[in-house]
C-alpha cells in the first residue's frame, strides 16, 4: 500500500484514503485481516493514535470491522456504487432505472445530481473517495475535463453522457453532440425542405453543448437554408410561418407551443419544430414532437454491464432523429 504523506493534509484522512483505495483495488480482500495498528505505525512512521483514528473512521463508514481476536479486517459487504448525474429528467430516469434493474441485491446504488454547480460537483466527488467501489459520473462539462476526476482510481470510473475531451484512461458511455446533429438533420431533410428558414433556440442557460452550433450552420449553408441562432427567451415575434425551429430546452418548447396556439399557427404545417432528448410527453402533444435523441436505456444497460463485469468499456451511444407530426 502506497502512502505519500502531504504536510498540509490530515494524516488520519490520508491514511483513510490510502486504506480505502487499497481495499477498493483488491489489495485487501473481503474478510482479510488488515495490518495491525503497531505494524502500520512502524511502517509509515505514524503515531498509534493516528492509525487507531483512521481505523475507527473506516469502521464508521462500514469499510472495516474488528474483533478482539481477529483485529481489523475488511468487511464482507455489498458493492457500493456512486452515481453522479447532471440533472433529473425523464430520460435520465430511464438511464437510472435501466441501470438498477440489471443489478441484483448485492449492489447498493447512491444517486446524486450536481445541477451544473461546479462546487457541488467537486465536493460530492471528493466526499465520495474511499466510500465506493465504482463511480459512474456525468462530467461537469461536455468539452472540458474536470481535474477532480484525477483523485479517483480511473479503473473504477465510468464517464456517462458527456465527454468531448481526452478520456482514454477511463471507461465511458457517451453521446455525440456535434457531427451527429448534422447527420440527424440530414436524415430529416425531406421534411425540413418545406420551410425556408431554420431557427436554433439554444438558450444561454441551456446545458446543451454549444459546440454543436457550427454543425447547425454547416447544415443550413450546405442545403440552402436561411438560419438564425437565438440564445434568449422565445418571443412572439420570433415565431413566424414557413420557419422550422430547433429548441434545446423543453421549457422553451412549452413557450413555443403556447405562442403557436395564440397565433393560430399549426405545428407541422405552418411551422416545424425539433427538440432534444425524448420523453413520453413528446409523443402525445401536438401530434408528436420530432426529437433528436440518444438511447438512454441503452446507456443505462451499458453502465450496468460495466458495474457487473468491471471491464473497461469505451463506446458512444447512437443519436437519431425521431420524426413525428411536428415537421
Amino acid at each position: 500500500m502506497k502512502l505519500n504523506l502531504e504536510p498540509n493534509k490530515s494524516k488520519v484522512s490520508q491514511l483513510v484514503e490510502a486504506l480505502s483505495s487499497a481495499i477498493s483495488k483488491g489489495v485487501y480482500k473481503a474478510g482479510e485481516t488488515l495490518p495491525s495498528i503497531r505494524v502500520l505505525s512502524a511502517k509509515y512512521n505514524l503515531s498509534r493514535d493516528t492509525v487507531y483514528k483512521a481505523y475507527q473512521e473506516l469502521r464508521e463508514k462500514g469499510i472495516v470491522e474488528s474483533t478482539p481476536t481477529k483485529g481489523y479486517f475488511v468487511f464482507n459487504r455489498v458493492k457500493n456504487i456512486f452515481v453522479l448525474l447532471d440533472i433529473f429528467t425523464p430520460y435520465k430516469e430511464d438511464l437510472y432505472n435501466e441501470l438498477t434493474s440489471k443489478l441484483h441485491e448485492d449492489y447498493n446504488v447512491d444517486l446524486f445530481f450536481h445541477h451544473y454547480n461546479e462546487r457541488s460537483y467537486n465536493n460530492m466527488i471528493l466526499d465520495s473517495i474511499g466510500r465506493y467501489d465504482l463511480y459512474l459520473i456525468t462530467n461537469f462539462q461536455n468539452d472540458v475535463y474536470s481535474k477532480v476526476l484525477d483523485r479517483l482510481d480511473n479503473t473504477k470510473v465510468l464517464l456517462l453522457d458527456l465527454g468531448k475531451f481526452k478520456k482514454d484512461k477511463f471507461s465511458y458511455v457517451c453521446q455525440g453532440f456535434d457531427s451527429t446533429l448534422y447527420n440527424c438533420l440530414m436524415s430529416g431533410l425531406d421534411k425540413l425542405k418545406k420551410y425556408s428558414e431554420l431557427y436554433f433556440f439554444i438558450h444561454e442557460k441551456s446545458e446543451h453543448p454549444k459546440s454543436c452550433l457550427p454543425y447547425f450552420v454547416s447544415f443550413c449553408v450546405d442545403n440552402g437554408f436561411k438560419y438564425n441562432i437565438r440564445t434568449k427567451d422565445i418571443k412572439e415575434i420570433d415565431i413566424q410561418p414557413n420557419r422550422a425551429y430547433l429548441i434545446s430546452r423543453h421549457k422553451d418548447l412549452v413557450d413555443f407551443v403556447k405562442i403557436c396556439r395564440k397565433k393560430d399557427l399549426e405545428i407541422g404545417e405552418d411551422v416545424g419544430v425539433i427538440t432534444f432528448n425524448d420523453a413520453p410527453m413528446l409523443e402525445i402533444i401536438e401530434n408528436g414532437i420530432s426529437v433528436i435523441t440518444t438511447d438512454f436505456k441503452m446507456m443505462g444497460s451499458c453502465a450496468a454491464e460495466f458495474v457487473v463485469s468491471n471491464k473497461k468499456i469505451q463506446t458512444y451511444i447512437p443519436t437519431k432523429l425521431i420524426l413525428r407530426g411536428s415537421l
